[in-house]
């Protein structure tokens, strides 16, 4: 049986990845804020604020659910923030950093060597269209995203050598709560967003392919592409 650690578990592409995985056979442990109105599928789950890097770091050292033999690392956390660069607040670019980038680089210096020991590991990194262009009040999410892309594909040289394959997928406007908190969203209808499910499917295919097959990179979309303010915005 596989074991899998997936951040942002608690909902949206993180859950639906857990719920994929735990139906066929793997063990998950979910990492996320809060698992309180999430669904109970079998998964470990452990609440921890990834942006609270100090806490992270000391967890990773000391938590006997992050130590475990994982073969399959799936980076999901993550959140939006838009606007003018100017318009942010020196915190809210540390949080965003820190909570979209930083924090995974935490994760993956604790489990590298461990995995390049072993070998047979599977590293996927949930990035974003907005890794693939900038866009307008997009400053601070696309360089946390952008430098996501990079991140995944340095690794994937460096660790090719040592059977670990990286994955990287980039969606566009998923049906979650990503657009929760923002004063967005996209256009009402199934043909204006893809679901956590199909994320969920693209990742277990890749995972899927024989050990000497990686699928470098995913760009996920729906077929129409339209957003619209939310009321009172």
């Amino acid at each position: 049986m596989n074991k899998v650690l997936i951040t942002g578990a608690s909902s949206g592409i993180g859950f639906a990845t857990a719920q994929q995985l735990i139906s066929q056979g793997c063990a998950v442990t979910g990492l996320a804020r809060n698992f309180a109105k999430t669904e109970e599928i079998g998964m470990q789950t452990l609440e921890l604020d990834l942006a609270q890097l100090d806490k992270l770091a000391s967890r990773l050292n000391t938590d006997p659910l992050l130590n475990q033999n994982f073969d399959c690392l799936v980076l999901n956390a993550g959140y939006g923030n838009f606007g003018g660069l100017e318009q942010f607040s020196h915190a809210q670019i540390r949080h965003l950093l820190d909570t979209n980038l930083v924090s995974n680089l935490y994760l993956l210096k604790h489990y590298l060597p461990e995995f390049k020991s072993r070998g047979g590991i599977d590293i996927v990194i949930i990035g974003s269209e907005s890794a693939l262009n900038g866009a307008k009040q997009g400053a601070v999410y696309c360089a946390s995203k952008f430098a996501i892309r990079g991140l995944a594909q340095s690794l994937r040289a460096d660790c090719a050598g040592s059977d670990i394959r990286v994955m990287l997928v980039n969606p566009g406007p998923v049906d979650s709560d990503f657009f929760d908190d923002l004063n967005f969203t996209p256009k009402p209808g199934e043909e204006f967003v893809i679901s956590s499910q199909n994320i969920a499917d693209a990742i277990s295919s890749g995972l899927q392919q024989p050990r000497n097959v990686v699928i470098d990179e995913i760009n996920i979309q729906p077929i129409k592409r339209s957003f619209q303010k939310k009321v009172g915005s």
